[in-house]
This record gives C-alpha cells, structure tokens and sequence, in this order.
C-alpha cells in the first residue's frame, strides 16, 4: 500500500472540498438568476406573457394549460390573455400560434385550433 503524506491528504481534501463548493455555487447562481432560469417553471402571468421576453413563456406554459386552462376559451378570451397571436398572415383562420421559446434549432409555440370560435384543441410543438 502506498504511503501518503499528511500534506497530500489535506490538499486531496481542499480540492474536493473546492469542487463540491464551486458546484454548489455554480447550482445556486444557475437557478438565482442564470442564463435559463427564465424556463423554471412559473405560475402564468398575462402581463409577462405579453411581453413575451426570454423563454419565460416557456415557464408558464405548463401552468397555463393544465391550471388556467385554453380548450374552450372564446377567441376573444384568449387573445386578451396572450396578446395577439405571432401567425397574423389570416393563411388559416382555424388555426393561430403563439412562439414560447427556442429549441435545438427551431422554436416551441403554442398551437390552437379554433371552432366556432372557441379553442377546440391547443397543444405545443416545435417547427
């Protein structure tokens, strides 16, 4: 077995320690304020989705679609909740999306299918 000396073993021990510090710094700095903390999930807010800056849409959506809820909202509900949507071209009138972030190369949006009015189905996709 070989032989380690008290001054290896303390340094061993502050490199590790270092480490583990720096991890946990770099943790806690990724999720107080980091380049993608603006994803975290969040509760929606109309105000912050309007403005639509960074990828908090991608915060609120989860929040939006299963606590708020967008199947059956009229048009007119929605789009005082979200802003207008980002597919203003009229190509297709039964069909509207709002961009919520990037993803490998594309974005994620927020597609909804109207009928008569009201959101028969929205579910999010990336292009």
């Amino acid at each position: 077995m070989p032989y380690s000396s008290r001054r290896s073993r303390i340094l061993g021990c502050a490199a590790l320690f270092a480490c583990a510090a720096a991890a946990l710094l770099l943790f806690f700095g990724w999720f107080a304020g980091g380049p993608y903390t603006s994803s975290l999930p969040r509760p929606f807010n109309a105000a912050a989705w309007k403005t639509g800056e960074g990828e908090a849409r991608c915060g609120m959506i989860a929040d939006l679609q299963h606590r708020i809820g967008v199947v059956g909202k009229t048009r007119t509900e929605l789009y005082e909740m979200l802003g207008r949507p980002d597919d203003e071209d009229g190509r297709d009138p039964t069909l509207d999306h709002w961009h919520l972030c990037p993803s490998f190369m594309d974005i994620y949006i927020l597609e909804v299918r109207w009928k008569n009015d009201r959101v028969e189905t929205a579910w999010v996709r990336d292009t």
